[in-house]
């Protein structure tokens, strides 16, 4: 399916960054019209923990503004689960079981998908 609208290109550079790391089973849901807090869901798996904390610090950095501090980021410490608030994006990076286990596509079906 394609986007309701243009993803900007802020949430395109993301993307391609987290290709560039090897993102497994990337998903975007377009949430403009269900939450007030961000536009889109951007999900991603990592193999490993290594792989995705390493997903998460490329992010981290794309996003992270000079002079102000860090990026609001959630994690458990064994990265089962990252979150990162990226303002107009929130970034939802798992590994594999846990991805399954929250299933966050089925909890937000009704939100369009974004074509990667």
């Amino acid at each position: 399916m394609s986007a309701i609208r243009q993803v900007p290109e802020s949430i395109k550079i993301v993307i391609e960054a987290l290709k560039d790391k090897k993102v497994e089973n990337l998903a975007v849901l377009d949430v403009t019209s269900l939450v007030p807090y961000t536009d889109y869901f951007i999900i991603g798996t990592g193999n490993s923990a290594p792989h995705v904390q390493a997903l998460a610090d490329t992010v981290a950095k794309l996003i992270k503004v000079p002079n102000v501090g860090g990026v609001r980021l959630e994690a458990d410490l064994t990265s089962n689960w990252v979150l990162i608030d990226g303002d107009e994006f929130v970034l939802h990076l798992f590994q594999p079981k846990v991805r399954s286990f929250y299933n966050l596509e089925a909890l937000w079906e009704v939100a369009p998908r974004v074509e990667v």
